[in-house]
């Protein structure tokens, strides 16, 4: 832990350094300043302290005016006789503020306080740092069929759902337009979006956005009607359950 320490007054100094170091037996004061230019040469010439500990008043002025003159990533404890200027410490990197006397149980408090901030901001940057380690699966955006007329380019986006018929895999488009695909059922539900897209029985893939209403049927199953098309489509009995937390999670 590498703390800077901003008091003008020695014995108050000494006491902000003997009760900090109480709580981190291990840390390191990297710098002790009683001036404003001081603490801004040294932020300027140095790394960025883990915490700044700093009176409001210093030998040549307000500490407020540090923050005009460097940049101050660190987070800052304010520890001062005065109570006047706590919501512009606030603004100003405060993540606590301490009033003289100083009392260890306060500033212990103070530190606590600190350290339950770092904890959170050091999970959700590992977080964050282990989300783009791990890209994010890659879905098929369009499809091919080929037939005796051409070549047909299908956009994923358009379609509504996927049925097996004798043994071909058909995809049907929005205006219920029929493609014969190459791939089987269980190669597409590997490749399309599982928030877009899911699979009701061994031989139907449905299209969230194509389903307009879902009607009870015998043994637990759905019938999943389709917007703008005659056609239903069936859930199996053991994907019901599946089919319903899939719609109510999207």
């Amino acid at each position: 832990m590498r703390l800077l320490l901003l008091e003008d007054e020695e014995p108050a100094l000494d006491q902000l350094r003997r009760l900090v170091l109480q709580f981190y037996p291990a840390g390191t004061v990297v710098a002790e300043c009683q001036q404003v230019r001081e603490a801004a040469a040294f932020l300027r010439t140095h790394p960025a302290p883990d915490l700044i500990l700093s009176d409001i008043e210093l030998l040549d002025g307000n500490v407020f005016q540090l923050f005009h003159q460097v940049p101050v990533s660190s987070p800052v404890i304010f520890v001062t006789a005065y109570d006047s200027f706590l919501t512009q410490a606030f603004e100003q990197n405060g993540i606590a503020y301490v009033l003289k006397p100083l009392r260890y149980e306060a500033l212990a408090a103070a530190l606590q306080k600190f350290e339950r901030l770092r904890g959170a901001f050091q999970a959700d940057a590992l977080r964050q740092l282990a989300a783009l380690a791990t890209p994010a699966p890659r879905y098929k955006e369009r499809l091919v069929s080929k037939a005796r007329t051409g070549i047909y380019l299908l956009e994923v986006s358009d379609l509504a759902y996927f049925q097996l018929r004798n043994g071909v895999t058909h995809a049907v488009d929005q205006q219920g337009r029929s493609f014969v695909l190459s791939e089987s059922l269980g190669q597409l539900e590997s490749m399309l979006d599982p928030a877009a897209f899911f699979r009701l029985n061994r031989s139907e893939i449905v299209h969230l956005r194509a389903v307009e209403r879902l009607v009870p049927y015998f043994n637990d199953t759905l019938i999943v009607h389709l917007k703008g098309q005659a056609t239903t489509l069936t859930s199996s009995t053991h994907r019901t359950p599946e089919l319903r937390k899939w719609l109510l999670g999207n």
